[in-house]
């Protein structure tokens, strides 16, 4: 372990000791005590600050202390914040300007951080990173040869962008074998994959691969020609991209007039999603797939669905109670979130039950990327990108840090070893409409 490495470790450690062991008692200290109380963590660490800087093996700078600290509490947050040091400010808004300005070419991956690791949520179908062979839950161990750990989201998503014709090179890590991949991407204009649709052994299979500007309409041309009262498999997998907008108007095609969710924060206007009458276009018993690479908007999409599926099955549906709204504003995100907890799949435990759902989402849990973040700036010169709001279902559920739960939960191994067998996921979703049909004609 080298220095620079050892002080981020020691600094990362300190104040992750401060915000788990002190501020979980710290709420019930300020009601006895007053606001004097928030202070105590401070404390804490700044006597471990001192004890590193005086008792470690070799002489140590604040500044690499400071800056570890501030992206451990980042970390702490969810794997999507992130810190800029003032000494990275001027790279970073150089990338940002010229990403907004189109000057560059992204690659095509959405990422998150895992152990210190970015790790891919998705490779979007149609971009170069998908046709260089990335797929969810890749780490990345190196780009272009430079180790990665520790290496900001913003920074690599840089080194990955890029003019058109430009190579770079991935080492990722990826269950099966070989467990060590080199990936060339080679950067060019693209456009996310359209919905399409196909039949597998007579079913209606609709890819959407991402929720961009358009979806709508070509759901909307899908469906047309098709029987809106038969049953419809959804595949929204590695579906990690587009807007909040778009998945809840794609939601209404599926679904009765009603609330589909909403975007909240507290310091951020709330937005309510809704389906109004006459929009929907479909009205059989829907099957989702939804995989480790199903984020964001696809997150949205597939619990407004199941939710309105849930209510017009007959399942138990828990919503959580807003009457003391003004008091769980004062709680911690994650106490909230456990408060207003929803999971269709917890309350269809037994065959008859699950049964009940109109819609079953199928496949591996989502990642939990229900949120809008922002850039604020320090006035040391630095930045933070946090989130401010987060994407609640109609149920009450936060869609972030922990995303959805399936109702069945597919099991599979290794990417590589499906070969010359159907897609497990897709093979149980089959069968769940299988499901569907025998109920039905058994209640015919």
């Amino acid at each position: 372990m080298n220095k620079t490495r050892a002080l981020f470790v020691a600094a990362s450690a300190s104040l992750l000791l401060a915000l788990f062991v002190v501020l979980p008692g710290m709420g019930a200290d300020e009601k006895k005590e007053g606001k004097e109380a928030l202070y105590r963590p401070l404390g804490l660490f700044t006597e471990v600050l001192g004890l590193v800087r005086s008792n470690y093996v070799e002489p140590t700078e604040l500044k690499p202390l400071l800056a570890g600290s501030f992206s451990g509490m980042t970390e702490a947050l969810d794997p999507f914040s992130e810190y800029v040091p003032p000494d990275r400010m001027a790279a970073f808004t150089a990338y940002e300007a010229a990403k907004e300005k189109k000057e560059v070419l992204e690659s095509g991956i959405v990422l998150a951080r895992r152990f210190g690791f970015p790790i891919v949520v998705a490779a979007i179908a149609g971009s170069p990173a998908a046709a260089a062979g990335v797929k969810s839950d890749d780490v990345i161990e190196k780009v272009d040869g430079q180790l990665t750990r520790n290496m900001a989201l913003w920074e690599l998503e840089s080194r990955l962008s890029g003019k058109a014709g430009g190579r770079v090179r991935l080492a990722v890590v990826r269950e099966g074998k070989p467990r060590h991949r080199v990936l060339d991407i080679v950067r060019a204009s693209w456009t996310p994959a359209a919905p399409s649709a196909e039949r597998v052994d007579g079913e209606t299979v609709i890819h959407v691969p991402s929720f961009t500007p358009g979806t709508v309409a070509a759901l909307k041309e899908i469906l047309k020609p098709l029987d809106r009262t038969k049953p419809l498999v959804l595949d929204v997998r590695s579906n990690a991209m587009g807007s909040f907008g778009e998945a809840a108007r794609a939601a209404a095609l599926f679904v009765p007039a009603g609330s589909l969710g909403e975007l909240s924060g507290r310091r951020i206007e709330t937005k309510t999603f809704r389906s109004e009458p006459g929009e929907r276009v479909h009205e059989s018993r829907l099957v989702l797939l939804v995989d480790s690479g199903t984020a964001g908007a696809a997150e949205l999409f597939a619990s407004a669905v199941r939710d309105a599926g849930t209510r017009a099955g007959g399942a138990k549906l828990v919503t959580s109670d807003k009457s003391d709204k003004a008091d769980k504003s004062r709680e911690s995100a994650e106490d909230s979130d456990l408060q207003e907890a929803f999971d269709p799949g917890a309350e269809a435990t037994k065959d008859a039950d699950k049964l009940k759902l109109a819609v079953r989402i199928v496949g591996e849990p989502t990642v939990g990327m229900g949120f809008t973040a922002q850039v604020v700036r320090l006035s040391s010169g630095g930045s933070l990108r946090l989130a401010v709001g987060k994407i609640r279902t109609a149920a009450g559920k936060a869609l972030c840090p922990k995303g959805l739960q399936p109702d069945d939960r597919v099991f599979h191994g290794p990417p590589g070893e499906a070969v010359g067998r159907m897609d497990p996921i897709l093979q149980r979703g089959l069968k769940v409409l299988a499901e569907f049909s025998a109920k039905a004609k058994a209640a015919a």
